[in-house]
């Protein structure tokens, strides 16, 4: 296999097209699903939401790992639909009125 950035980038690309391709193999069978639910099988509700509110804060972490493009990207709302701000205005003008 060809590493990364030694190659032309053909051969770049095939190499991480290969890996990634083994990765969704390796991730996506029932196999991999039984491992991974397997710990969770006879946890409580309690242990289920507090590994939830555990993993919830590595997002900061994850977040600090992106280049500053990504994290402005990530960080931008999205723009709401204009039937969804039609709404809002319609909400607000009628709570005015009262």
């Amino acid at each position: 296999m060809v590493m990364a950035g030694t190659g032309t980038p053909e051969a770049n690309l095939q190499a991480e097209n290969l890996r990634l391709a083994e990765q969704v193999r390796a991730l996506s069978g029932d196999e991999h699903l039984r491992r991974e639910a397997a710990p969770w099988r006879d946890a409580t509700p309690t242990e289920r939401v507090a590994e939830t509110w555990r993993l919830c804060a590595l997002v900061p972490w994850f977040r600090s790992l992106w280049p500053e493009d990504v994290r402005a990207r990530a960080e931008a709302p999205d723009p709401m639909p204009a039937s969804t701000l039609a709404i809002l205005e319609r909400l607000k003008q009628e709570g005015d009125s009262k």
